[in-house]
């Protein structure tokens, strides 16, 4: 399956993925501090706590996928705006359709609400990670072609 990956993306969206797996770890680690030193599981502070790991989690995930995932030496103030903007909105779609799945649909008779908001959860993934990757390829580090006059040496 590994091979099959390579061949279809390439390296790169197997270093994306590695990027991913680290970010989430962190994503977790991070929320899961701010609820064991406060104490808190509820309220206004978990949405302050989510809002705060979102900020860290996307500046450490702009710094791996510039430098390691896209090998990008564009600006980086101009590639974090970017990258900042592509993870909101694909955070916010994500909202929507969880939202929509727990609290439009809600839960198919016999099916455990919890089970199935975390099947909501489960359903975002493959929209973060092709919205984002897409978004980080086409609009954060996108390569830049020379120009003909680069080409022949003219400058």
């Amino acid at each position: 399956m590994l091979s099959l990956l390579q061949r279809i993306l390439g390296w790169k969206f197997v270093r994306y993925g590695l990027v991913g797996v680290l970010n989430m770890i962190l994503s977790f680690s991070i929320f899961n501090f701010f609820i064991w030193i406060s104490g808190v599981t509820r309220g206004i502070e978990i949405t302050i706590f989510s809002a705060i790991t979102f900020a860290i989690v996307v500046t450490h995930s702009f710094f791996w996928n510039k430098f390691l995932v896209f090998k990008s030496t564009g600006t980086a103030h101009h590639e974090y705006m970017k990258f900042f903007t592509v993870s909101t909105t694909t955070a916010l779609v994500n909202v929507g359709i969880i939202s929509f799945l727990v609290n439009g649909i809600g839960a198919p008779e016999g099916v455990d609400p919890l089970l199935w908001a975390n099947i909501a959860v489960l359903v975002t993934i493959p929209v973060s990670v092709l919205g984002n990757f897409t978004g980080y390829a086409l609009l954060v580090f996108r390569e830049k072609k020379p120009s003909a006059e680069n080409e022949l040496g003219i400058t």
